[in-house]
């Protein structure tokens, strides 16, 4: 076993950092493991009877993770010294990439005793077994390396180009990527409920309130989903133009592919979408210095979305929704967006200067360290006695 030998706190700064190189190497591999967890998803959606966990799409995943494991844990030599971890050698992003490694494994494990008690789930059922989350955890932690790398990074550049910010955008594409296939059920670019074909299967079934219902959830959800996303970068970065195009097609290609490309036009739609989100981007330019410019893009990204989403669905196939039920639900999404940012971006609590000649007890050198900053900015000093002798006041003993 390892031990982990401890570190002044402040060292953590002086962690090294992956070049550019191993970023662009760890999202090779993780578009790999990627890969294989949208192939495992569609055998389990679209090729029914599966009865052994030995089949070419947990090859292709677990080969994947794998290749991402082994090149992450490389990453962690400089900091093993025999049988000891240096933590402060572990370089940037990495250490969480590590334990991704592992949970991955237990669970890859666990996943296999559980196929073997249970059999293989099919559909939905593969998207609640604890061992896939497990596995879902693991690979969440795996993609998101090179997302934390630069984030923990002080040199990074605040308004990187978009070939300077790739490695960032295609960690934090893969990982919505990985949250949008567990929510796979709620998933507007894989398919929509809200088409005329769509509806008119719904009222033949007597399922017209399900289908407005779920697909009121895909909207939120999604939503909440690119949302957080792009202003969980905007808090970091100034993001260049084509950040929300690229991460809306990654997602859109990817969920489409679920469902063997049965809609294609939703594609068209993520693309538009993602275009029209980057003109916000470009033009508000959000930062959580200004939340307000933060609460404006939470609200304006959800309208920048679900508008062309709906006029592309209107101009192939037609909307069987009524207006008032679809436009709500763009609406709704508004709210959902711009409350999400005020969370990510609260306005600055208001600091009351104490009033002149408000003298606060002083605390001495054993006092808060943060006494000056609650005062005001200054250090109040020590009450001096009016009288030296009210100390003996009653004794001269």
């Amino acid at each position: 076993m390892f031990e982990v030998s401890a570190e002044p706190a402040a060292a953590a700064i002086a962690r090294p950092r992956r070049g550019r190189g191993a970023d662009l190497i760890t999202i090779m591999l993780g578009t790999w493991l990627l890969v294989g967890v949208f192939v495992d998803g569609w055998a389990h959606n679209n090729l029914h009877g599966l009865e052994t966990f030995f089949t070419p799409w947990h090859a292709l995943l677990y080969s994947g993770y794998l290749a991402a494991g082994e090149w992450i844990l490389w990453q962690l030599r400089p900091a093993v010294r025999g049988r000891r971890l240096t933590r402060t050698a572990v370089p940037l992003g990495y250490g969480l990439g590590s334990v991704g490694v592992v949970v991955f494994g237990v669970g890859g494990i666990a996943d296999l005793g559980w196929h073997e008690v249970f059999g293989i789930e099919q559909d939905i059922q593969a998207l609640f077994s604890p061992t896939h989350l497990m596995l879902f955890l693991g690979i969440a932690l795996i993609l998101s390396t090179p997302l934390r790398a630069a984030w923990l990074d002080p040199h990074e550049p605040a308004e990187p180009t978009y070939r300077g910010f790739f490695p960032v955008l295609a960690s934090t594409t893969m990982l919505t990527a990985m949250i949008a296939f567990f929510f796979m059920y709620w998933a507007p670019f894989r398919e929509s409920e809200a088409s005329r074909p769509a509806m008119h299967y719904a009222a033949d079934h007597d399922l017209t309130g399900f289908y407005i219902q779920d697909n009121l959830a895909a909207i939120l959800l999604t939503t909440l989903v690119l949302v957080g996303a792009l202003l969980l970068l905007a808090c970091r970065w100034r993001l260049p133009l084509g950040t929300a195009t690229t991460m809306y097609a990654v997602v859109a290609v990817l969920t489409n592919a679920l469902a063997q490309f049965r809609d294609p036009e939703l594609i068209a739609a993520a693309l538009l979408a993602g275009l029209a989100v980057d003109i916000v981007l470009a033009t508000v330019a959000p930062t959580p210095a200004l939340p307000r410019r933060m609460s404006a893009v939470g609200a304006l990204i959800p309208l920048a979305t679900w508008v062309p989403y709906y006029a592309v669905l209107a101009a192939v196939d037609g909307l069987g929704q009524a207006a008032p039920v679809w436009t709500g639900s763009i609406v709704w999404a508004v709210l959902a967006g711009g409350a999400l940012a005020l969370l990510m971006a609260p306005p600055p609590v208001p600091v009351l200067d104490p009033p002149l000649g408000d003298a606060r007890p002083y605390t001495g050198s054993g006092g808060s360290p943060d006494a000056s900053s609650r005062s005001g900015g200054a250090t109040v000093p020590p009450a001096q006695p009016e009288q030296e002798g009210r100390q003996h006041d009653g004794g001269g003993h």
